[in-house]
């Protein structure tokens, strides 16, 4: 076991929970509302099928099912081709994902899963069945055990993905509760950028960093973001036309990298702008 592995293990009895009113206090002001409205629409939906024409009714059982195959199947590929993170493998991953655990309330850890996925750079939070995961692409946590010996970005990865956990966004029932919502042009990536936002803030939280250098992985690539002025590089992306990003970012469900950086570095720490 490397040292940094100990060193988080032994940590992990003086870890005490972080109040949830603070967590709270740094999801982006929009996320509630936002979801309020997409649930809205679900049983207006809901409503109208049930007033219309009874054979419409088979409709209602066909968005759940879609849900729950896609849920299952990327459960069942992780079981079937990823490498589960365990004391052995991936130690300082294993005991960091227990210290998110602990520091955010939860009752149980969900275990984290590593597949190689041709040089994507990514990493997803998910619930079935009541069991919740995170996955982290191999690519991306190349950075710390082979490229960089970078173990802060991988944690505020794996930190933003237990994010969506303490806040249930991969849990079914929200997912169904959205779906519909999520169909509406703009109005889904909007809400969607919003909780990246908020997750994005869980991470900050749990690791006391802004993440500024770590989320330029996502921009210049595992081998070159270290090379990266942050700095510079909000300077630059606020020149030129403006149109074009915001009409991007528009349609995008997570934040465009200019916005997310620039939300990330604010010392205030307010919600990230979602146009």
């Amino acid at each position: 076991m490397s040292m940094l592995a100990e060193s988080i293990r032994q940590n992990l009895e003086n870890i005490t929970p972080i109040e949830p009113r603070e967590i709270t206090e740094v999801r982006h002001k929009a996320e509630q509302p936002l979801f309020r409205l997409c649930v809205l629409i679900f049983i207006v939906a809901v409503i109208t099928v049930f007033t219309s024409d009874i054979g419409d009714l088979g409709v209602l059982f066909i968005l759940p099912s879609i849900i729950i195959f896609a849920l299952y199947y990327n459960y069942a590929k992780a079981r079937a081709s990823a490498i589960r993170v365990t004391e052995r493998n991936f130690p300082e991953i294993y005991y960091k994902s227990i210290e998110f655990a602990k520091k955010l309330g939860m009752e149980k850890v969900p275990p984290v899963f590593i597949e190689q996925k041709n040089g994507m750079l990514n990493a997803f939070a998910a619930t079935i069945f009541g069991r919740r995961y995170a996955k982290l692409n191999a690519e991306l946590v190349d950075v710390a055990y082979m490229e960089h010996k970078d173990f802060d970005t991988v944690f505020f990865v794996l930190a933003h993905e237990f994010g969506h956990h303490y806040f249930r966004h991969a849990d079914f029932s929200r997912i169904l509760l959205i779906s519909l919502g999520h169909l509406i042009p703009v109005f889904g990536t909007m809400h969607s950028r919003s909780m990246e936002y908020s997750c994005d803030r869980v991470a900050q939280l749990l690791l006391g960093r802004n993440g500024v250098n770590e989320l330029m992985l996502l921009s210049a690539g595992r081998h070159l973001y270290k090379y990266v002025d942050a700095e510079d590089y909000l300077r630059e992306t606020k020149k030129g036309n403006e149109f074009l990003p915001w009409f991007v970012n528009l349609f995008a469900t997570h934040p465009i990298m200019p916005k997310r950086i620039a939300a990330l570095a604010d010392p205030e720490r307010k919600s990230g702008k979602l146009f």
